[in-house]
């Protein structure tokens, strides 16, 4: 940020605390604990001023309380001047959907208290400013009328320099060649603060910003980066991170470092994504995570192994060879005894579970109905919960089931639909690939219709949904993108190929990259039939869902099935134990 570089270094978090009324006059100096500071307020658009009250502050005494807002204002205002350098630091909280309450140093916005999506605990901010006069505000502004308000206590500021800190180090990182690589620090401390970017210990000429990008990345960029931080009291320098070669594409917004793969990426065999996190499942059958853990959904439970397939959710799921499933990262509890499980979906609160009978298990919270699995629902072949209380099942003869939210629709599975191959439950939208390779939606969101499925979307083997944005994987390992990209999820990166497996997030999309196109049929590797037991192994591909079945006449147009067997990555053996007839013909289904 130019100018000021005013940074935000710690938010906290405290319980709310109510009292009595004020029993006698005070300034908003006195109920702001900054008397010190000289205080005015006002209003545009009619809208009335902050002033002092009692019912809800952090302190237990007083606290200032913004106007009101109706949807003819548009705000209320309360300011002060300081003289930098120094550190801030205030509390604040809201409490109404819609509304916002912004931080303001010299009519640029620092930060915000978005009550859409934020609790009305009261929050800590801590900042530091530059030499110079800086004019602060605190406005309050409406979405929609209401009798709310925001509030703020406990100012203070003290002057005086504060050296350069660092609060997020640099994340080492792997990358494909060819692709960008962005290395960033969020450092704090008085402004202004310097930059300066290391490879192997030698400054990197003209990387003088909080991150710094290496382009077309080859063998020769492989190595050490830090970053060297100065201001008017010193210098701090980084951590060391590293950038190697890996298999994994990821873009969209890194907020929370999803997009930042991670240090030994290699021997990739499937990946997930979660709503601002990751996770990729290696040939040894262990899982690396990264990205946002506020509910731990990147701490993988230690000696977590033997893994066939992973779902990135809040809770995680993991599926391991034996049937059971391991879940982490969110609430939710697990059904006990849980096993023979085939396949698994991770939703935003809710999982899915198939088993090797057809059968659905779900369990998690359950505000839409989303675990509650329709009576009698049998014959499915696969599984995906979204992330809005939408859940569906694919059966075996091409059908889609939905249950759960019907938001925008997400129930209202488009009639007609048959030949389903593949599913995926997104936010607001969910999509089904038929077995011609061609894409259905249902579904949308405010303004981004996604449905309107790009004409180059064929001859597609996997699809990934994610909250604005859906992809398409193409037999020939090209992805196609649609939807919003204000967040970058949609903007494939340029020359991306070979991919053989895709995923999308909230906001952000994975690509696995192999050494060519997925292969679309397996070879059958040495069936036998010995003792009445027919064999069959052959390659199979993890995450999806396996059938044997057979018919003793070619004429029969019905084949018996035997139960689901999940992709393990390696050979799959599928067998047949009642194989006694002197003739039996055998197909394998995949979905």
């Amino acid at each position: 940020m130019k100018g000021l570089n005013f940074l935000i270094c710690c938010v906290a978090i405290a319980a709310l605390k109510v009292s009595g009324f004020v029993t006698h006059a005070q300034t908003l100096g006195d109920a702001l604990n900054a008397t010190n500071l000289i205080w005015t307020t006002s209003g545009t658009g009619g809208a009335q001023g902050w002033g002092v009250q009692s019912n809800a502050t952090h302190d237990g005494v007083s606290a200032a309380m913004s106007g009101g807002v109706t949807s003819s204002e548009r705000s209320s205002i309360l300011e002060t001047t300081v003289t930098g350098p120094g550190t801030l630091s205030f509390w604040w909280r809201g409490r109404s959907p819609w509304h916002s309450l912004d931080f303001s140093v010299n009519n640029t916005k620092q930060t915000n208290i978005n009550f859409s999506t934020t609790s009305a605990a009261w929050q800590q901010q801590v900042c530091y400013l530059g030499t110079g006069t800086h004019t602060l505000q605190w406005i309050y502004t409406n979405g929609v009328p209401t009798s709310d308000r925001g509030y703020l206590d406990e100012v203070s500021y003290s002057p005086g320099s504060t050296p350069s800190f660092i609060i997020l180090q640099p994340r080492s990182q792997s990358q494909l060649a060819g692709m960008n690589t962005t290395f960033s620090v969020l450092a704090s401390g008085t402004p202004p603060l310097s930059y300066r970017w290391q490879f192997n210990d030698v400054d990197i000429l003209g990387a003088t910003a909080a991150s710094f990008t290496v382009t077309n990345v080859q063998a020769t960029n492989l190595g050490v980066y830090r970053v060297v931080i100065t201001n008017e009291t010193g210098s701090v320098v980084s951590s060391n991170a590293s950038l190697e070669f890996g298999e994994i594409a990821a873009w969209g917004t890194n907020q929370f470092g999803q997009v930042s793969v991670p240090i030994g990426a290699t021997s990739i065999v499937a990946v997930a994504a979660g709503p601002s996190h990751s996770l990729a499942l290696k040939a040894d059958g262990t899982v690396i995570a990264w990205g946002q853990n506020n509910n731990g959904q990147t701490s993988v439970p230690e000696g977590l192994t033997n893994v066939v397939a992973v779902g990135a959710g809040i809770p995680n799921l993991a599926l391991r060879e034996d049937g059971t499933v391991v879940s982490w990262g969110g609430g939710g509890n697990m059904p006990s005894g849980l096993t023979n499980v085939v396949a698994i979906a991770a939703g935003s609160g809710h999982s899915l579970a198939l088993k090797s009978d057809g059968t659905v298990t779900a369990w998690g919270g359950n505000l839409f109905g989303e675990t509650n699995v329709p009576a009698g629902l049998t014959g499915v072949v696969a599984i995906s919960a979204g992330r809005n209380g939408n859940s569906l099942a694919l059966r075996k003869d091409g059908t889609v089931i939905a249950w759960g939210n019907n938001g925008f629709g997400l129930t209202n599975v488009p009639a007609g639909l048959t030949n389903a191959m593949v599913i995926e439950a997104g936010n607001t939208h969910d999509v089904a690939m038929k077995s011609d390779g061609t894409i259905v939606v249902w579904g949308g969101y405010y303004g981004f219709d996604l449905t309107n499925v790009p004409p180059t979307a064929t001859n597609v083997v996997e699809i990934g949904a994610g909250y604005q944005h859906d992809l398409a994987l193409r037999a020939d390992g090209t992805i196609v993108a649609w939807g919003a990209s204000s967040a970058g999820a949609a903007d494939i990166p340029v020359g991306l190929s070979n991919v053989v497996a895709i995923a999308a997030g909230t906001y952000h999309s994975l690509a696995l990259v192999g050494g060519g196109p997925r292969r679309q049929t397996a070879m059958v590797i040495n069936p036998s039939c010995s003792a009445g037991v027919f064999t069959l192994p052959l390659p199979s591909q993890n995450g999806r869902v396996y059938e044997l079945e057979y018919t003793d006449s070619l004429n029969d147009p019905e084949w018996t099935a035997l139960p689901l067997a999940a992709g393990k990555g390696g050979t799959l053996v599928l067998t047949d134990s009642t194989a006694n007839n002197a003739q039996r013909f055998y197909r394998v289904r995949r979905w």
